[in-house]
């Protein structure tokens, strides 16, 4: 018990979600019995981490904004970090393209199509993009729009520092900047129930999901899995090495727990305030960066998202026969750049812009009642890299504008042993 006390909190989270996993799998024929206990664990951590997230947005936003007095700065940080969106996301793109044609996981599959449709019907991008804007703030909140509560804050914070030096913009400034140091500190306590609470997830994960996955699932998974792999050992890492010049092996110890936690959470909204923390504390990103960036990239920066959209386009194309010209697959990319985008939107989210997917590029819906099927396993890594996204994005900005602390980015962070 010593032992497990003087272990960093990643260490503990880490260790916890092993014995989560183990346990899941070795009693999953008791799951009935133990899930009683495991279950309500796990949603009580997981509200603990939501109660956080929208007052987390709104003050760190507002906050980050209002202590820019120079607004030319406000706009090299933003304009940086949608330039990192823009590229990194296409590359992400082609990355899915390229694994499912590499792999084929619809080609030789012959699989009767699920009785249930999904239907887009009054969906579309456009129409989620306008929904960005919020007609009435309070209902956002009620609603939990993060991203409609994220323009909202935006707004303030551009307004603040707009108005003219006084108590008024003093006063202001100062009440968010409390508020931001307020949820800093309710964080702080939330993150000491983490450990328990991942494996307890880890625990209802394994030990509820079905083993029996079709053979053409099966080979879609393994695409999405190569395709995401080749973002965290080739993408982000040439991002980190040749624009960043940082280590990016040095980069992955210092966000360890924020992998940890949205592999576990599968959300980059729960593990905001986790991906807040390390980027600032471990990754040596200065906090009005922080502040302003991981909010909106929480919503908007999946690069996981953009590779994976396409691969369901190409692998329903296989299934059923159809062949892409060059100007298909270039519809594909911005399609699948912008529903990453705009998934925060929608509901049902990744599923539903799936379904929007294979509208747009005229093939059946039919495929995705299998998607939601298994989207737990894809969602895991999915959210993983979408986060590890964010922090590659913020450390390229801030090392572009030149204030990384890289004596903070390179110190020694060690993962099984005591962090001090």
């Amino acid at each position: 018990m010593k032992f497990y006390k003087n272990m960093s909190l990643a260490n503990k989270i880490l260790l916890l979600m092993v014995v989560g996993v183990v346990f899941g799998f070795a009693f999953k024929g008791y799951y009935s019995y133990w899930s009683v206990v495991t279950t309500p664990i796990g949603d009580i951590f997981l509200r603990l981490l939501k109660m956080t997230i929208l007052p987390l947005v709104f003050f760190s936003i507002i906050s980050g904004i209002s202590s820019i007095a120079d607004m030319k700065r406000l706009k090299k940080i933003g304009g940086r970090f949608l330039v990192f969106w823009a590229i990194a996301s296409v590359l992400s793109a082609l990355v899915g393209i390229f694994w499912a044609y590499i792999l084929k996981p619809g080609i030789g599959v012959s699989i009767e199509a699920p009785a249930k449709e999904y239907s887009t019907e009054g969906v579309s991008i456009l129409t989620s993009l306008v929904h960005w804007i919020p007609d009435n703030i309070f209902v956002s909140f009620m609603e939990f729009n993060l991203i409609q509560v994220i323009v909202f804050a935006m707004f303030i914070g551009v307004a603040i520092t707009q108005m003219p030096e006084g108590k008024i913009k003093s006063g202001l400034t100062h009440a968010f900047d409390a508020g931001n140091t307020l949820m800093t500190s309710i964080i702080e306590i939330v993150m000491g129930f983490s450990p328990i609470g991942v494996l307890c997830l880890m625990a209802n994960v394994t030990g509820s999901l079905g083993s029996e996955v079709l053979g053409a699932l099966g080979k879609m998974l393994l695409t999405q899995y190569i395709a995401y792999a080749t973002l965290v050992f080739v993408i982000f890492p040439a991002i980190l090495v040749f624009i960043a010049k940082v280590n990016p092996v040095q980069h992955y110890k210092n966000i360890f727990p924020v992998m940890i936690m949205a592999f576990s959470s599968c959300s980059s909204s729960l593990t905001l305030p986790t991906t807040m923390k390390c980027t600032k504390e471990r990754c040596g990103v200065p906090s009005e960066n922080v502040d302003l960036i991981a909010p909106p990239a929480a919503t908007i920066n999946m690069q996981a998202c953009c590779a994976e959209m396409p691969i369901y386009a190409i692998f329903a194309a296989q299934l059923f026969g159809v062949n892409y010209e060059i100007t298909d697959l270039i519809v594909i990319i911005i399609m699948g750049c912008m529903m990453a985008a705009g998934a925060a939107g929608v509901p049902g989210g990744g599923i539903m812009m799936s379904a929007i997917m294979m509208q747009t590029m005229g093939l059946p819906l039919t495929i995705v009642p299998w998607v939601a099927g298994i989207y737990r396993l894809i969602d895991m890594p999915n959210t993983t890299l979408n986060v590890t996204g964010d922090t590659v994005g913020m450390v390229t900005v801030s090392s572009l504008l030149g204030d990384l602390k890289r004596d903070v980015f390179n110190a020694k962070k060690p993962i099984f042993t005591n962090e001090k």
